[in-house]
């Protein structure tokens, strides 16, 4: 690629969506930095810090990486890469290390990897390909019931893999993803609310089995029924399944408006509050920041995925298109759970708060997945001279 390309491709860069991006990872090393030094020692504490700031440069450095790389290049390997995808996965279950009682991660040398979120980027790719495979000008029919159960087992498969885990939160996100490109790629809003209903009611007859006839079933494990049912009621069993939900409350009603300080949480030393790093977040930056810090990254994720719909709806293709509407189903679902289960309109499932909570795995892929937004964008307008430029998030 030739200088004067680069630096046109530089000019189109959607500036503002970097720096929001650039602002939330701010707000992830100060809130990390906060809950490491009230909660841990010095040296431990300073080493938390390094980490994560390390992993944050490695991450803004391979958002720039896959900025830069011609997104359709990767339709001619979406095959193999879902292959590797189907492939990763299943090589967790039989040589992954369990941490916790999940096996969701693989050892590479010192470092520990976690597939499954890098699985979810690669899905976005792959179904973006399938269902833009025939662009929607040249179809004479509409989608049908067959294409709609095709692009359901194109993730089923991941998604059943990641659950086997088991990992609720990360198999739900994959259905997130789905529905999201189905929807940009032209399926009726019926047909995908009907299919969402089946779900729905396959899940409620599952639980009902479970719980008032002892049914045994596939990949529903007990952890999860016991998050469901303190979700229903945190207070049944206070000590057990619904302590985290109730600390979670407790520590975001004691940063009122504007928080007890970034280094004076009150439930984070005395560890009333589990996962203050990872899952739990938010309730952590809610007591150190109050409504005014929640408040403004709350913003900072509108602004961002308000940013990446405008790259949608300017996409050159629909394979474009669904790599950017999945890629805001996958974020979206993340900050809607994660927020939710900490204010207790949520299940806990365990999903991290994007760019926010401690993590490699999950930054380096969020980050990938904000180049590829930032990619579709910056090519934007480079059709062929005399073809139809049309907007697919408006249809």
């Amino acid at each position: 690629m030739g200088l004067t390309k680069r630096l046109e491709l530089l000019g189109k860069t959607d500036w503002i969506l970097v720096l929001t991006v650039l602002v939330l990872l701010i707000f992830g090393l100060a809130i990390s930095a906060g809950i490491s030094t009230s909660s841990l020692q010095e040296a431990m504490a300073s080493a938390v810090l390094r980490r994560q700031a390390l992993w944050v440069g490695i991450g803004v450095a391979i958002m720039a990486v896959s900025a830069l790389i011609n997104y359709r290049w990767l339709r001619s390997l979406a095959l193999p890469l879902y292959l590797a995808t189907v492939g990763l996965l299943a090589a967790v279950l039989r040589f992954g290390v369990v941490v916790g009682g999940a096996r969701r991660w693989i050892e590479i040398g010192s470092q520990t990897v976690q597939p499954s979120e890098f699985a979810k980027i690669l899905v976005i790719v792959t179904l973006a390909h399938q269902l833009s495979r025939k662009s929607i000008e040249e179809e004479d029919e509409p989608r049908t019931w067959f294409d709609l159960a095709w692009a359901m087992v194109h993730v089923a498969i991941p998604a059943v893999l990641v659950l086997a885990q088991p990992d609720l939160g990360t198999a739900l996100v994959f259905v997130a993803i789905l529905f999201g490109e189905l929807y940009i790629s032209g399926f009726s809003p019926w047909r995908l609310l009907a299919a969402l209903g089946v779900g729905a009611a396959g899940t409620a007859s599952a639980l009902v089995a479970n719980l008032r006839y002892g049914i045994d079933v596939p990949f529903l494990r007990p952890h999860m029924i016991n998050r469901l049912v303190s979700f229903v009621d945190p207070s049944a069993d206070p000590t057990g399944a619904g302590y985290q939900l109730q600390q979670s409350i407790i520590a975001i009603g004691s940063g009122r408006v504007t928080g007890n300080g970034l280094f004076r949480g009150i439930a984070a030393p005395l560890s009333f509050l589990p996962e203050q790093h990872t899952d739990f977040v938010f309730s952590s930056l809610a007591e150190r920041t109050g409504f005014l810090g929640t408040s403004m990254l709350l913003v900072l994720f509108l602004v961002m995925l308000l940013r990446m719909l405008s790259a949608a709806s300017s996409a050159e293709d629909e394979f474009g298109a669904a790599i950017v509407v999945g890629v805001v189903s996958m974020l979206f679902f993340h900050v809607l759970v994660n927020v939710g289960m900490a204010v207790g309109l949520m299940p806990v499932t365990g999903l991290p708060l994007p760019f926010i909570s401690y993590g490699r795995s999950a930054l380096v892929a969020d980050m990938v997945a904000v180049g590829l937004v930032i990619n579709v964008g910056i090519r934007s307008g480079t059709s062929k001279p005399g073809s139809t430029k049309r907007s697919y998030i408006s249809r």
